[in-house]
């Protein structure tokens, strides 16, 4: 964001290429949804590329993913190999360490390849949440999935 320059890693993800910033409305629980849909990684086993979509929605709490750099830090997969159940836990557990949501989903929808498409999910949720909350962010994600062209994810 203020690095000035671009600087594009495709081999080695990272959490520290993530930048954050201040939750504008910490006060107020909102989902934000983040849609990469030229995802690519390298097959651990074959070294063939593998393509797909990454879905990261998440209720903040102080701080949010700068989109730019999250960008960098999903394209850094290019050419690193990793089985996709491996990326999406991977991508949860960077954006966790940086931001610490209340509640984070992360979905990969990757291309059919040998007749088998593979679609991981993860959940992380900031512990111990009072059920109020928590029941809010469950009706904030349903609306969410019900309003977004994308359709339920989780």
């Amino acid at each position: 964001m203020g690095a000035g320059s671009t600087n594009y890693e495709y081999s080695s993800p990272t959490a520290d290429l993530l930048e954050v910033f201040d939750n504008p409305r910490p006060e107020v629980p909102f989902v934000i949804g983040l849609d990469c849909l030229e995802f690519t990684s390298l097959c651990p086993m074959t070294g063939q590329p593998d393509y797909g979509s990454i879905y990261i929605d998440y209720v903040g709490d102080k701080l949010c993913v700068e989109s730019k750099s999250l960008k960098l830090y999903l394209v850094s997969y290019r050419n690193h190999g990793a089985f996709h159940e491996d990326c999406v836990n991977s991508i949860a557990d960077d954006i966790v360490g940086k931001i610490n949501p209340l509640y984070l989903r992360v979905f990969g929808d990757f291309n059919v390849r040998g007749g088998i498409a593979i679609k991981p999910l993860t959940i992380r949720r900031n512990s111990p949440m009072a059920s109020e909350l928590r029941d809010e962010i469950a009706e904030l994600f349903a609306s969410f999935d019900r309003l977004s062209a994308r359709g339920p994810r989780g």
